[in-house]
């Protein structure tokens, strides 16, 4: 028995939790045969036409399967030469306007819609940060003021709405801004309330002129980018003031290689490639076919038998499809698993207007809890002698830090195709990762730190500290890597509830800062692919205080994001990424667990080269597809 599963049996140790460690002891060829049955009793027209129907009711699991069904390599497609379906878990609404979350990622990756800029890989290796796309060249102002962007022509709207001009550029951006336009709730809004604040778009011939509220050196590389953050997606003015908002939730209408035939959430996206695009023209996939299949069994059974060409999988299935004959590709990142400790407010004014935050008077710290330093009261009852609550509460991170066995995770969980992770926003593999950033696996030195910060056990714990991981998050591994932290967070006698529920719940309380639970997942900077000279620390601070942070803010993280946003100099921007991991991994406010590659698996009898462009996204570009 591997350590892990050790702790996991001890997580759950009562009589109803002891099937849960058989459940984790089942192998991936298991679970494979016992998917690839149920797909091959119901591969009706009709159940290939629903998915959801397909999730709605799940098999009794037989005694046995045949190892050789498991097994299975790749096979003909069952669709018409030149479609290809693709599954993922999940299907979101589609990204008609900028004013909503929505499929704003899948939009810009898949090749639907685009932005000023993107990311390409260069010919000699390495990434191009600020390829131009809907962009053709641009000027800034010596000030770091104003930005002026000449807006390449040429560039059709899909569905006969004709020629994107620097008036579609400018519709699309303000609707972003939540300045402007106030119901906005696009990934970009907080991010583009910071940039711009009140300051408008505005067309000028073919360009368009932008205001900086805030400058930041990351705005081509990073958050006007649909590598980047996407920044938006451009959608026809014309589309919109013909119809309205309401219409346009339903409706996309962008710029694209293809183009939307009809969108279902939770279901079915149908794409037809765009003809003509200046980019990607006449792609090779013709038509494309995404479905929203939740369960990871049911996706590869899919896989095996033709009825999907491409999927993302859960990592621990990967390297068994790898054997039988699948191939896979990658956009070239991996997302950094780390802890947030959410409700550490240190902040007392904004960092960007000035005004008093009355942190130390809200909810975080009505009460005291272990994790969270109090910097505006550090002397409370419970600190041992010498001792201030912002000391105590760092030994009570490091404590949890050090007691996760990170390769042993990786090996159990990700078939070793992952990395360990130390610190969020900077992988081990990085060419600026220090060795002074890695967190040993020492249980002995976990308990030792709580006892230091003068807790002691009462019966098995010492206190209970719960963790939160959106449920579903990497394909639903996230939630198995989470109750695998609580395992060796209850091994050293913290009790861990491993709370799983939707993140569109959590969120408000990361937006309106009133979360104190820490929280699993990757974060906006939590992928490998970003550059290390990137400015960190945005949703650490108080500056997107209107939208999303992680619920954690310091001066420090404050003042160096400052510094490195408006920092032309990418040596230096490099020493204040440093500084910033050198204050994170200190205090222990996001140390991270496990690097997940994005690894799309795809049937080679099919696609016979799938080149993705860089994206921190998962599956990118379905136009570079090749078919046999």
């Amino acid at each position: 028995m591997t350590q892990l599963e050790k702790y996991l049996v001890i997580r759950f140790s009562k009589p109803r939790r002891q099937n849960m460690k058989k459940i984790w002891r089942l192998s991936p060829l298991f679970l494979v045969s016992v998917a690839l049955m149920f797909a091959l009793a119901c591969s009706s027209d009709e159940e290939a036409a629903s998915t959801s129907d397909a999730s709605a009711a799940a098999p009794v699991a037989p005694a046995a399967a045949p190892v050789a069904e498991a097994t299975k390599g790749p096979g003909a497609s069952k669709q018409e030469k030149g479609t290809i379906v693709f599954a993922q878990s999940t299907l979101q609404c589609p990204h008609g306007i900028n004013t909503v979350y929505c499929g704003a990622y899948d939009s810009v990756a898949w090749g639907i819609g685009e932005d000023l800029f993107t990311w390409r890989w260069k010919d000699g290796g390495g990434i191009d940060y600020e390829a131009g796309q809907i962009a053709e060249s641009y000027s800034l102002s010596d000030d770091l003021s104003t930005l002026s962007v000449k807006i390449r022509s040429g560039v059709k709207f899909h569905k006969g709405f004709g020629d994107m001009t620097a008036d579609d550029v400018v519709h699309s951006y303000n609707k972003t801004n939540p300045m402007i336009t106030p119901h906005s709730i696009a990934p970009s809004a907080a991010n583009f309330a910071s940039l711009f604040g009140k300051n408008p778009a505005v067309a000028n011939g073919q360009n368009v002129d932008f205001q900086f509220e805030n400058f930041d050196v990351a705005w081509v590389n990073n958050l006007m980018n649909t590598g980047g953050f996407v920044g938006v997606v451009i959608h026809s003015k014309k589309a919109f003031d013909q119809n309205d908002e309401a219409w346009a939730k339903e409706n996309v209408v962008a710029t694209g290689p293809y183009e939307v035939e009809s969108w279902i959430r939770d279901d079915t996206a149908v794409f037809n490639a765009w003809d003509g695009h200046w980019e990607f023209p006449n792609p090779q996939a013709r038509k494309v076919i995404v479905k929203a299949v939740p369960q990871n069994e049911v996706r590869i059974a899919g896989l095996q038998t033709g009825e999907i060409d491409a999927t993302e999988l859960a990592l621990k299935s990967v390297p068994e499809l790898q054997a039988s004959g699948f191939a896979t590709t990658s956009a070239g990142n991996a997302n950094q698993f780390s802890f947030y400790f959410s409700g550490n407010m240190w902040e007392s004014v904004h960092a960007g207007t000035g005004a008093k935050l009355d942190i130390a008077g809200s909810g975080v710290y009505a009460r005291e809890i272990p994790w969270i330093g109090n910097p505006f009261s550090p002397d409370d009852s419970n600190n041992p002698e010498g001792m201030d609550d912002m000391e105590q509460a760092r030994l009570v991170r490091w404590a949890v830090a050090s007691s996760l066995d990170r390769d042993t995770i990786n090996s159990e969980l990700l078939g070793g195709l992952g990395t360990p992770n130390y610190v969020a926003f900077i992988d081990p593999k990085n060419e600026y990762h220090k060795e002074e950033w890695k967190i040993a696996y020492d249980p002995g030195g976990s308990v030792a730190s709580l006892e230091k910060a003068g807790y002691s056990k009462k019966g098995n714990y010492f206190f209970e500290l719960p963790i939160f991981v959106p449920s579903g998050s990497n394909g639903g591994l996230g939630e198995e890597i989470a109750d695998a932290v609580g395992g060796y967070m209850e091994a050293i006698g913290l009790k861990t509830p491993v709370l799983k529920y939707p993140y569109a719940v959590h969120r408000p309380g990361l937006v309106g800062r009133t979360s104190t639970i820490p929280i699993l997942y990757s974060d906006d900077d939590g992928q490998s692919v970003y550059p290390h000279d990137k400015p960190k620390g945005l949703v650490n601070s108080s500056l997107t205080r209107g939208g999303y942070c992680v619920c954690f803010e310091t001066p420090t993280i404050a003042e160096l994001y400052k510094k490195a946003a408006k920092e032309p100099s990418k040596a230096k921007r490099l020493e204040y990424a440093d500084q910033f991991i050198d204050h994170v991994h200190y205090w222990a406010l996001q140390p991270g667990v496990v690097a997940l590659p994005q690894l799309t698996t795809y049937n080679p009898n099919v696609i016979s080269e799938w080149v993705m462009q860089p994206t921190p996204f998962g599956t990118s570009t379905f136009a570079n597809i090749k078919l046999k």
